[in-house]
């Protein structure tokens, strides 16, 4: 037998910080995919997949008293989501073999049983879920949901180095900023449709938590939502993205035109996943 599932990536974080005394954050997924196919086989050596995904797998199947299965199960993951930037390429690896096991062995959505697993492999990304969602990254233990994924469009600036999650989120830095009044502002914002306000939160969470990442180019990227019409920047809090947020691709394609290369960064357009393209997109 063999099962194919997709599933989306995100950029950066809208908001990460401190929210009732725990580390959370909140993303959007964006059209970048990864794409899982999962199958038995005596003759390839067995999960040719990332070791994330291998002990995913695993455990999964532990879970189901399936382990027969493990020995001969075979993983492949064909994906257009950028490694160790800040994307969230991990945990769509993860859902997207989850969602492949549940068609594979008939089972049926479980909410708390993806997130205990995803938990124990790494810090995971609230794209896990189908509407915005504030989450307990590192735990898993509080998650509250703020509304439905909105479109808007994005100017991503990608940079050439890479972070690793589990390490990063070992090293000893300084505390998450507090984020109350941006997850307030967010919240606010999807009610209202208001892409510059959750724009505005973006921004306003990468400022707060310099002091664990710094973007040097936050000045240039910052001057260039000023001069072409962006509503804000999202970034990665654990990676190396920054990406201008526009309501209007008109002005967005308009932008790009006018932007000069940045040493060590490549340019280039993605749009978030509204409520309907996240449900088709994840198969």
């Amino acid at each position: 037998m063999k099962v194919t599932s997709i599933y989306p990536g995100t950029v950066g974080e809208i908001v990460q910080g401190k929210f009732k005394e725990k580390d959370v954050l909140i993303s959007c997924p964006v059209n970048l995919m990864t794409k899982v196919t999962i199958f038995e086989s005596m003759e390839i050596e067995p999960l040719q997949s990332s070791l994330k995904t291998q002990k995913f797998l695993i455990n999964i199947l532990k879970r189901w008293h399936f382990e027969e299965y493990i020995k001969n199960m075979n993983v492949v993951i064909s994906s257009n989501i950028p490694r160790g930037k800040g994307f969230a390429s991990s945990t769509a690896d993860l859902c997207a073999a989850y969602y492949a096991l549940l068609k594979m062995f008939n089972k049926k959505f479980n909410e708390k049983e993806l997130i205990e697993e995803c938990i124990k492999i790494e810090p995971t990304d609230s794209i896990l879920f189908d509407k915005i969602t504030v989450f307990d990254y590192k735990g898993g233990t509080y998650k509250e949901t703020l509304g439905e994924y909105l479109k808007f469009y994005l100017l991503v600036f990608e940079g050439k180095g890479t972070v690793e999650t589990v390490e990063f989120n070992n090293k000893k830095l300084e505390e998450l900023r507090n984020a109350d009044d941006l997850i307030i502002r967010v919240k606010n914002s999807l009610k209202n449709r208001d892409i510059k306000g959750i724009g505005e939160a973006a921004l306003e969470s990468i400022m707060r938590n310099e002091n664990r990442l710094k973007y040097d180019i936050l000045p240039e990227i910052t001057r260039i939502k000023d001069e072409t019409g962006g509503l804000g920047i999202i970034g990665a809090h654990s990676g190396n993205v920054l990406a201008i947020v526009y309501d209007d691709f008109n002005i967005l394609n308009r932008a790009k035109k006018k932007v000069r290369e940045i040493k060590g960064y490549k340019t280039y357009i993605l749009e978030t996943l509204n409520e309907n393209e996240m449900k088709i997109g994840v198969k």
